[in-house]
């Protein structure tokens, strides 16, 4: 409705008079809702009542013709103008906060355009995330509720927009959006063959039922993309730094997965979940092993040794690593921020 009369009110002005209306009718209209950022292209130069209107940025087609720094400005203003209250940022404070997101929105229109042209099974659009840092879309990422829509959730379409489609995008998009925070370990599985989109939100290995059912390599694999996506900074392991870290630390995720459902299958009273312990070594649990007090804890006190009497520490004090286990899926619970 805003917008519908927006465009009416310029369409009034533009009809009163014998051209456009001059900037400074523009700037007094909606100089609340845009603030022009610091540009190589003089802004007096554009005629504001042309950035006004979505459709110089909504389309496909009108994407893929941006490429010159007046287009790109004349886009972001109405970027802004175009806001809906509730759905990302608000309107900018000063030019200062306009001048240090304008290379989001280049970048973010530069990405869309890219992604567009690397598939027509799904259209990418701009949105409301494509004025923000990526610290500032995290939120959005750790509030998902699980669904599989994209643009939302996990951040698949973060700084891009949705499809107007049911189609997935390609493997490229993920990793171009993704590609720092997770790496593909060896394995039988060729990572083409999985639909790297559905391996990124944090349902396809925390609950209970969902973990039960994964016993085939391709179902580990995209549970341990997600697992890496979804890490949450300064708990466990940080990102991995190549492949052969991942690699490395595969086989103890793996585990972690089988040892979980086992546990789970063997009592109804306490459900045991996936946790940022899962890709780490026996030495590497050693830290927060000694930091609790409790002699039957697992991996603490005299009950536990480092691991020079035990293969597993599950092996001898399973019922006491059960106990940690349950307190640690209720207090650490890393992988429910999705």
């Amino acid at each position: 409705m805003f917008t519908f009369l927006l465009l009416l009110t310029v369409t009034t002005l533009v009809s009163t008079e014998d051209g456009p209306p001059p900037n400074s009718v523009l700037v007094e209209m909606f100089g609340d809702k845009f603030k022009i950022p610091e540009s190589s292209v003089d802004a007096e130069s554009l005629t504001y009542a042309d950035c006004v209107d979505p459709a110089v940025y909504d389309s496909e087609d009108v994407l893929a013709e941006i490429d010159e720094e007046s287009e790109y400005l004349c886009a972001f203003i109405a970027f802004q103008i175009n806001k809906v209250e509730g759905d990302g940022l608000p309107y900018y404070a000063d030019e200062a906060e306009a001048t240090k997101r304008y290379p989001f929105f280049k970048k973010c229109v530069d990405d869309v355009k890219g992604y567009n042209a690397e598939t027509d099974e799904t259209q990418f659009e701009v949105n409301f995330f494509c004025d923000m840092s990526d610290e500032e879309k995290d939120p959005y990422a750790s509030a998902n509720n699980g669904d599989d829509s994209f643009g939302v959730g996990v951040g698949v379409g973060v700084g891009v927009g949705a499809p107007e489609s049911d189609e997935k995008p390609p493997n490229s998009v993920f990793v171009e959006m993704f590609g720092d925070k997770f790496k593909i370990p060896e394995s039988t599985v060729d990572t083409e063959s999985l639909t790297l989109v559905d391996c990124g939100l944090a349902s396809v290995y925390d609950k209970e039922e969902v973990l039960a059912e994964i016993d085939e390599e391709s179902e580990y694999l995209c549970a341990f993309i997600a697992f890496q996506v979804n890490k949450v900074e300064g708990e466990g392991l940080p990102y991995y730094s190549d492949e052969a870290e991942a690699t490395r630390r595969y086989p103890f995720f793996k585990k972690c997965v089988d040892d979980v459902n086992g546990w789970n299958a063997e009592t109804d009273q306490t459900q045991f979940e996936v946790n940022f312990f899962c890709d780490m070594s026996e030495e590497e649990k050693k830290p927060y092993a000694s930091h609790t007090g409790g002699k039957d804890s697992f991996g603490v006190g005299s009950s536990y040794d480092g691991g020079a009497s035990e293969t597993d520490g599950a092996a001898e004090t399973k019922t006491s690593y059960m106990i940690l286990a349950a307190a640690l899926a209720v207090t650490l619970n890393l992988l429910q921020t999705l």
